[in-house]
């Protein structure tokens, strides 16, 4: 009995390659584990602090150094992404970030306590420049890759999985700090995001057509651009600045990271502090919270892609962001309203859930509005949200000092409603105009 040959056929159909989805799956490793290592140091806090000797201060310092490397550097990063392409900025990004994770494991081995602090203020501080280009980046593949009716539920997956790094940070980075020690553990996390960068260095492209693996039916998904476009200057800072929709979307994504980040920030500490739960009942009710964005983000993106096929771009793409941003000010202003707890914990999901579906389609306007020079656009977007992070901690407290918890989220709810007008001042194309689109 022999073997079946193939068939001959020339008008046999051609079984369409999925490169993309393994680029696609890729981008959500660099994410995952970039939200992880962000989220390691909280994990093992007090043995950090014992060890080295640092107090709750010069813990919260370390943490902001990250942040504050990350906004700095976050145009740059950009930049990056637009002049070198988004290849080689990842894997930039990700060898540097590695290397950085795995020196964190040697900070605070200095004689000195104070050496040792402005060691780990350095590193993270680097971490944080490294990072800048990691998103931006990303939705430029993502960009060139993806066809653009699909484009919203496949950056709700890159984004996605920020979420999941975030939820298995505690537990994966604390149980290896067990097993090895904190030191060697940033050591295995450091190598392992190496490996990750080495594989998109073989692995990735910036584009399908310069993939060997991608056949002609997968490459017709997504229409050709010349490439010598990537290498123009484009804009500088001041121009985009002269954009009112990206200056209109920058202030609406400062109001999502707001509201965000005072949840990150402080529902753990609301939970046990002010509601006086228990405390394994405060972190087991704000990992089920903080689980919501991990489905969110990337519905938001698939119900983005289906409106705009129904309502057209502009409408389609506004729509999610606008409903979910009214929905979320609302849920969250009814959380702090609600006196049983299964009623609390699940308000607060839900207004993390529908905060979470915003994500998606904002990050895909904000690369739309760039053009070729998306990922500028996307990083000018996405230092306005860090920059609403940064001062979601430090306003809500001193308004819950003054005022009261309850005032201090409904402070983030009145940001939420600011961050809707926005909306309405951002004008999208009804064709996309992405980095590979003609």
């Amino acid at each position: 009995m022999t073997d079946p040959q193939p068939s001959s056929d020339p008008a046999a159909p051609v079984r369409r390659t999925w490169v993309r989805w393994r680029v696609v799956l890729i981008l959500m490793g660099f994410t995952g584990l970039n939200h992880f290592h962000r989220q390691s140091l909280p994990a093992v806090v007090q043995e950090i602090m014992r060890d080295c000797g640092f107090s709750k201060l010069e813990m919260g310092s370390i943490y902001s150094a990250f942040l504050l490397g990350y906004v700095i550097a976050m145009v740059g990063g950009g930049r990056l992404a637009d002049l070198r392409g988004g290849w080689f900025a990842l894997v930039v990004s990700g060898i540097g970030t590695g290397c950085l994770v795995a020196f964190t494991g040697l900070c605070g081995l200095a004689v000195s306590t104070a050496v040792g602090f402005a060691s780990f203020l350095g590193v993270r501080f680097l971490m944080g420049l490294f990072t800048a280009p990691l998103f931006p980046a990303a939705g430029r593949i993502v960009g060139a890759w993806i066809p653009f009716e699909t484009r919203g539920w496949s950056n709700g997956l890159v984004l996605g999985a920020t979420t999941i790094g975030v939820a298995l940070a505690p537990i994966v980075f604390g149980s290896l700090s067990d097993l090895v020690g904190w030191r060697a553990a940033c050591g295995v996390m450091g190598a392992l995001t190496i490996v990750l960068s080495c594989v998109w260095f073989q692995f990735g492209r910036d584009r399908p057509a310069d993939h060997p693996h991608v056949n002609a039916s997968e490459l017709a998904l997504v229409p050709h651009f010349d490439p010598a476009e990537r290498q123009a200057r484009g804009p500088d800072f001041v121009e985009w600045l002269k954009n009112p929709s990206l200056v209109f979307l920058t202030f609406n994504y400062a109001a999502v990271g707001y509201y965000e980040y005072t949840l990150f920030y402080w529902m753990k500490y609301y939970f046990s502090e002010v509601l006086e739960y228990s405390e394994d009942a405060s972190r087991y009710f704000t990992g089920i919270v903080s689980s919501a964005m991990i489905v969110a983000m990337p519905v938001g993106g698939i119900l983005s892609d289906w409106l705009v096929r129904v309502w057209g771009y502009r409408a389609g793409r506004m729509c999610v962001p606008i409903v979910a941003m009214l929905a979320s000010a609302g849920l969250l202003f009814s959380a702090t309203q609600a006196e049983q707890t299964a009623v609390v914990v699940g308000l607060f999901f839900l207004s993390h859930a529908a905060i979470g579906l915003c994500e998606a389609p904002t990050w895909v306007a904000a690369l739309e509005i760039g053009g070729e020079h998306c990922g500028t656009s996307a990083a000018i977007v996405n230092t306005g949200g860090n920059l609403g992070g940064l001062l979601a901690p430090v306003v809500t407290a001193y308004v819950a000092q003054e005022y009261g918890w309850t005032m201090g989220f409904v402070v983030a709810s009145v940001v939420c409603l600011v961050g809707v007008v926005q909306w309405f001042g951002v004008r999208l194309p009804e064709k996309g105009t992405g980095p590979n689109n003609t």
